[in-house]
Protein backbone atom coordinates (compact mmCIF):
# COMPACT_ATOMS: atom_id res chain seq x y z
CA UNK A 1 0.00 0.00 0.00
CA UNK A 2 1.45 3.13 -1.02
CA UNK A 3 1.70 6.06 2.47
CA UNK A 4 0.03 9.37 2.01
CA UNK A 5 3.73 10.67 2.13
CA UNK A 6 4.71 9.09 -0.86
CA UNK A 7 2.25 10.56 -2.71
CA UNK A 8 3.03 13.90 -1.16
CA UNK A 9 6.75 13.49 -2.30
CA UNK A 10 5.14 12.18 -5.64
CA UNK A 11 3.38 15.15 -6.61
CA UNK A 12 6.20 17.85 -5.42
CA UNK A 13 8.17 16.17 -7.23
CA UNK A 14 6.20 15.81 -10.39
CA UNK A 15 5.58 19.95 -9.96
CA UNK A 16 9.00 20.42 -9.54
CA UNK A 17 10.01 18.76 -13.03
CA UNK A 18 7.22 20.42 -14.95
CA UNK A 19 8.46 23.69 -13.46
CA UNK A 20 11.87 22.58 -14.66
CA UNK A 21 10.47 21.21 -18.18
CA UNK A 22 8.99 24.95 -18.55
CA UNK A 23 11.74 26.86 -16.90
CA UNK A 24 14.10 25.12 -19.76
CA UNK A 25 11.73 25.56 -22.43
CA UNK A 26 11.40 29.61 -21.37
CA UNK A 27 15.08 29.81 -21.24
CA UNK A 28 15.45 28.03 -24.81
CA UNK A 29 12.72 30.24 -26.37
CA UNK A 30 14.46 33.37 -24.08
CA UNK A 31 18.15 32.37 -26.11
CA UNK A 32 16.10 31.94 -29.37
CA UNK A 33 14.48 35.73 -29.20
CA UNK A 34 17.94 36.98 -28.16
CA UNK A 35 19.83 35.04 -31.13
CA UNK A 36 17.18 36.64 -33.55
CA UNK A 37 18.28 40.37 -31.87
CA UNK A 38 21.50 40.03 -31.61
CA UNK A 39 21.64 38.81 -35.64
CA UNK A 40 19.11 41.61 -36.56
CA UNK A 41 21.74 44.10 -34.74
CA UNK A 42 24.26 42.89 -36.53
CA UNK A 43 23.37 43.07 -39.60
CA UNK A 44 22.55 47.11 -38.82
CA UNK A 45 25.84 47.37 -37.39
CA UNK A 46 27.35 45.49 -41.08
CA UNK A 47 24.63 47.53 -43.16
CA UNK A 48 26.11 51.13 -41.35
CA UNK A 49 29.71 49.73 -41.99
CA UNK A 50 29.24 49.59 -45.91
CA UNK A 51 27.30 52.92 -46.14
CA UNK A 52 30.01 54.91 -44.95
CA UNK A 53 30.57 57.26 -47.86
CA UNK A 54 32.53 60.70 -47.77
CA UNK A 55 34.92 62.05 -50.54
CA UNK A 56 36.37 65.55 -50.87
CA UNK A 57 38.74 66.67 -53.90
CA UNK A 58 40.30 70.11 -55.28
CA UNK A 59 40.32 70.55 -58.96
CA UNK A 60 44.17 70.41 -59.24
CA UNK A 61 46.78 68.04 -57.87
CA UNK A 62 49.87 70.75 -57.13
CA UNK A 63 49.78 73.78 -55.21
CA UNK A 64 50.41 75.89 -58.89
CA UNK A 65 47.86 78.22 -60.03
CA UNK A 66 45.89 76.34 -62.93
CA UNK A 67 43.03 78.05 -65.09
CA UNK A 68 40.43 75.41 -66.89
CA UNK A 69 38.23 76.85 -69.65
CA UNK A 70 36.60 78.76 -71.37
CA UNK A 71 35.08 75.98 -73.46
CA UNK A 72 32.83 76.08 -76.27
CA UNK A 73 30.49 73.10 -74.51
CA UNK A 74 29.22 72.32 -71.35
CA UNK A 75 32.32 70.52 -69.61
CA UNK A 76 32.64 67.92 -66.33
CA UNK A 77 35.13 69.14 -64.39
CA UNK A 78 37.35 66.47 -62.84
CA UNK A 79 38.55 67.14 -59.30
CA UNK A 80 41.99 65.29 -59.50
CA UNK A 81 43.17 65.67 -55.90
CA UNK A 82 41.37 63.39 -53.81
CA UNK A 83 41.74 64.21 -50.39
CA UNK A 84 39.05 61.62 -48.75
CA UNK A 85 37.06 59.22 -50.46
CA UNK A 86 35.54 56.39 -47.93
CA UNK A 87 33.51 54.34 -49.93
CA UNK A 88 35.70 54.68 -53.37
CA UNK A 89 32.40 56.60 -54.94
CA UNK A 90 34.26 59.39 -56.45
CA UNK A 91 36.27 58.78 -59.54
CA UNK A 92 39.12 61.12 -59.70
CA UNK A 93 39.30 60.10 -63.73
CA UNK A 94 35.80 61.00 -64.58
CA UNK A 95 34.64 63.54 -61.93
CA UNK A 96 31.57 61.60 -61.04
CA UNK A 97 30.54 60.38 -58.07
CA UNK A 98 28.13 57.15 -57.77
CA UNK A 99 25.56 56.63 -55.05
CA UNK A 100 26.45 53.31 -53.54
CA UNK A 101 23.54 53.22 -51.33
CA UNK A 102 20.00 54.94 -51.13
CA UNK A 103 20.15 57.82 -48.89
CA UNK A 104 20.58 61.29 -48.14
CA UNK A 105 23.37 62.79 -49.33
CA UNK A 106 24.91 66.58 -48.29
CA UNK A 107 26.72 67.76 -51.44
CA UNK A 108 29.04 70.53 -51.52
CA UNK A 109 30.83 72.99 -54.43
CA UNK A 110 33.07 75.87 -54.59
CA UNK A 111 34.53 77.22 -57.25
CA UNK A 112 36.74 80.45 -58.10
CA UNK A 113 37.07 82.65 -60.57
CA UNK A 114 40.42 83.78 -62.44
CA UNK A 115 41.34 86.95 -64.66
CA UNK A 116 38.95 86.21 -66.73
CA UNK A 117 36.04 87.74 -64.38
CA UNK A 118 33.40 84.76 -64.96
CA UNK A 119 32.32 81.49 -63.50
CA UNK A 120 29.40 79.60 -64.43
CA UNK A 121 28.92 76.07 -63.13
CA UNK A 122 26.74 73.71 -61.68
CA UNK A 123 26.12 70.24 -59.90
CA UNK A 124 24.23 67.64 -62.11
CA UNK A 125 22.62 64.97 -60.94
CA UNK A 126 22.11 62.72 -63.69
CA UNK A 127 22.40 65.23 -66.17
CA UNK A 128 19.79 67.24 -64.04
CA UNK A 129 20.80 70.49 -62.75
CA UNK A 130 20.11 70.70 -58.92
CA UNK A 131 22.04 74.04 -58.15
CA UNK A 132 24.82 76.27 -59.48
CA UNK A 133 27.42 78.74 -58.52
CA UNK A 134 28.12 82.07 -60.36
CA UNK A 135 30.66 84.75 -60.06
CA UNK A 136 31.41 87.85 -62.27
CA UNK A 137 34.53 89.71 -60.88
CA UNK A 138 38.43 89.01 -60.73
CA UNK A 139 39.23 86.75 -58.27
CA UNK A 140 36.42 86.09 -56.86
CA UNK A 141 35.12 82.46 -55.10
CA UNK A 142 31.53 81.12 -54.78
CA UNK A 143 30.13 77.76 -53.14
CA UNK A 144 26.68 76.57 -53.38
CA UNK A 145 25.62 73.41 -51.26
CA UNK A 146 22.29 70.92 -50.80
CA UNK A 147 21.01 67.94 -49.64
CA UNK A 148 19.84 65.46 -52.22
CA UNK A 149 17.83 62.02 -51.71
CA UNK A 150 20.16 59.86 -54.21
CA UNK A 151 19.31 56.27 -55.28
CA UNK A 152 21.85 53.59 -55.37
CA UNK A 153 23.56 54.57 -59.14
CA UNK A 154 22.37 57.91 -59.12
CA UNK A 155 25.63 59.91 -60.85
CA UNK A 156 26.85 63.36 -59.64
CA UNK A 157 29.45 65.78 -60.97
CA UNK A 158 30.22 69.29 -61.57
CA UNK A 159 29.76 70.86 -65.01
CA UNK A 160 31.15 74.13 -66.12
CA UNK A 161 28.95 75.71 -68.36
CA UNK A 162 30.66 77.34 -72.05
CA UNK A 163 32.73 80.69 -71.98
CA UNK A 164 33.24 80.64 -68.14
CA UNK A 165 36.36 79.60 -66.23
CA UNK A 166 38.08 78.27 -62.60
CA UNK A 167 40.90 78.31 -61.52
CA UNK A 168 42.45 76.41 -58.51
CA UNK A 169 45.43 77.26 -56.33
CA UNK A 170 45.79 75.43 -53.48
CA UNK A 171 42.62 73.51 -52.87
CA UNK A 172 40.61 76.71 -53.53
CA UNK A 173 37.75 75.00 -56.03
CA UNK A 174 36.65 71.80 -54.42
CA UNK A 175 33.81 69.37 -54.67
CA UNK A 176 33.03 67.37 -51.19
CA UNK A 177 30.13 64.87 -50.28
CA UNK A 178 28.67 62.80 -47.83
CA UNK A 179 25.76 60.44 -46.74
CA UNK A 180 24.43 61.88 -44.20
CA UNK A 181 21.79 58.37 -43.19
CA UNK A 182 20.99 55.26 -45.85
CA UNK A 183 17.32 55.41 -46.60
Amino acid sequence: MVSGRFLVVLGVCSLVLVQAQTTESDLRDLVLQLQARLEKLEKVCEDRASAQVAFSASLHTSLDRIDLGPYDTNTTLQFKRVVTNIGNAYDEDTGIFTAPVKGLYYLRFTGNVGDSGYLNAALLKNGVNMFAIYNKGHHSSGSNSMALVLEQGDQVWITLWPDSVVFDQSRRTTFSGFLIYPM
